[in-house]
């Protein structure tokens, strides 16, 4: 079980820091934050569905930045 917002980010900051995982975020960012959410004539609602798989290698990011920065202070998520 994960216990705080600080052990979360150490762990996807240990995965995506190692060769592999350096590879595997470039991939995802080229793949969904790189490419078009919205186009035109897609199906109603894509958009939507695109900005959620956005939105998980945001947090990924955010996760690791986090660790790197040490950006928890007056966090109650600790």
């Amino acid at each position: 079980m994960i216990e705080s917002q600080r052990d979360f980010d150490a762990m996807i900051a240990k995965l995506f820091k190692s060769k592999d995982g350096k590879k595997v975020l470039e991939w995802l960012e080229d793949r969904y934050i790189k490419a078009a959410v919205c186009t035109p004539g897609q199906v109603e609602g894509t958009g939507y569905y695109r900005e959620g798989q956005n939105s998980v290698v945001r947090m990924f990011k955010s996760c690791i930045m986090r660790q790197e920065n040490g950006a928890y202070n007056g966090d109650n998520n600790e």
